[in-house]
């Protein structure tokens, strides 16, 4: 299973998709959040791990949860993963609402991270069971 994960710090990128990989992901990296849904598509991804701030601002109008909506909006069902260093922002409602998963609070635990992943990848497998959901 591929997931995308999305966070304008690379490096922090590059550590969540080392630990999804020895959790038996294919994981993706981008800083570039306005091109997420060209590389879901384009590389079949199904899950995203998306930091709330995409771009390092959490006030920024452009964030984790206006993304989602937009990947709604396009027909983009698949299942998000929010993580954050500011919890207390984000509408909890308008999230459910958007289908978001779960959030998960920087800094993120591992272990924590991996049964986020494990439920995501159960979910993804009913739902290929039971269809296409794109």
């Amino acid at each position: 299973m591929k997931l995308l994960v999305v966070d304008d710090q690379d490096p922090v990128g590059e550590i969540i998709s080392r630990i999804a990989q020895q959790s038996g992901w294919e994981a993706i990296h981008t800083v570039a959040s306005e091109r997420i849904d060209q590389i879901i598509r384009a590389e079949n991804v199904d899950v995203l791990l998306l930091d709330y701030a995409v771009n390092g601002n959490p006030h920024a109008p452009r964030n984790g949860l206006t993304i989602t909506a937009e990947l709604r909006e396009q027909g983009i069902d698949i299942p998000v993963i929010l993580f954050t260093g500011w919890p207390a922002l984000i509408d909890a409602t308008r999230a459910e609402k958007l289908g978001v998963m779960h959030v998960l609070e920087k800094p993120l635990g591992i272990q924590e991270l991996r049964k986020c992943l494990a439920a995501a990848r159960r979910r993804r497998q009913d739902e290929s069971v039971a269809g296409p959901v794109k």
